[in-house]
């Protein structure tokens, strides 16, 4: 009765939700106390370990895009944070039925490019997995969606001068230490100049050049593993127009880290941003 005298629009019972796992089944697995070295090409490496000690139906996937030209420059880095962003955003809706049903998804801004993350049920966990990557794939920048991510972003970088001085002082040490790292400063300097069309011409170029380092783990088989590493690559690396190629020899570069010299002590001070802030903080690192 409550049917029949309901309006009729905008009303109805939610679709079956495609997430929800039927097969809760164990897989029989071969027990590997480390993760194994299960393919390797010019595209990718992939990293795989069965699960042999919690017995849970579920599964780990990360996919870790290292891109180059993700972090060239102040506004690359800016950039590729809100293109992370904007993918989380894109997909929200999307995979809160994912969520419901126990699988869940990050997508994340590294140092060297960024890297997806999806775990929870094994069963239904590609459907979520294809999904991503197809809108990777396929990226397209909507520019009202491009004007609420960048106001965001920006008043988080505002936000830094606000920090706990242990904070800026930790975030000062990583700064003057490590290889290919940007001030916060410089990235909120270039970020008021940066537009949708400017993401949109730099995300092809972004992945024109991408080697992805894979780990799975969980109920999964080594065979499924390598199945989902080969998709992957024939959305990116394959087709008449392929999006990426693989890095070349000199790329593969490692995070590098400046050697402190034994013996020697060296001083960075810096003054607090927050004049409101009466704190101080010291950082003694030793390597």
């Amino acid at each position: 009765d409550w049917i029949l005298s309901a309006p009729k629009e905008n009303l109805h019972l939610p679709a079956p939700n495609v997430f929800v796992p039927t097969d809760l089944s164990l897989k029989d697995t071969q027990e590997a106390k480390f993760p194994v070295l299960l393919r390797k090409s010019s595209y990718s490496t992939l990293w795989y370990k069965p699960d042999t000690m919690f017995s849970t139906p579920k599964a780990f996937v990360n996919i870790y895009f290292n891109c180059p030209h993700a972090s060239s420059s102040p506004e690359s880095e800016v950039l590729t944070d809100i293109f992370t962003r904007l993918l989380h955003d894109y997909l929200n809706e999307y995979a809160y039925y994912a969520q419901v049903a126990g699988l869940y998804y990050g997508i994340n801004h590294t140092e060297g490019g960024f890297e997806v993350t999806v775990v929870g049920y094994n069963h239904k966990l590609r459907i979520l997995l294809e999904t991503i990557f197809q809108k990777i794939a396929q990226f397209k920048v909507q520019p009202d969606r491009f004007s609420v991510i960048k106001e965001m972003v920006t008043k988080e970088y505002h936000n830094n001068k606000f920090l706990q001085p242990y904070q800026l002082a930790m975030y000062y040490c990583s700064l003057i230490l490590q290889d290919q790292t940007w001030p916060w400063t410089e990235e909120l300097e270039v970020l008021p100049h940066l537009e949708a069309e400017d993401l949109a011409k730099f995300v092809p170029m972004m992945l024109s050049r991408t080697f992805l380092e894979c780990y799975i783990a969980g109920n999964i088989e080594s065979n499924e593993a390598g199945s989902i590493i080969q998709y992957i690559e024939d959305v990116f690396f394959k087709g008449s127009n392929p999006i990426c190629q693989p890095l070349f020899p000199s790329q593969h570069l490692t995070n590098r880290v400046v050697k402190l010299e034994k013996g020697k002590n060296y001083v960075y001070s810096n003054q607090g941003l927050n004049p409101s802030d009466e704190n101080s903080c010291l950082v003694h690192y030793i390597q």
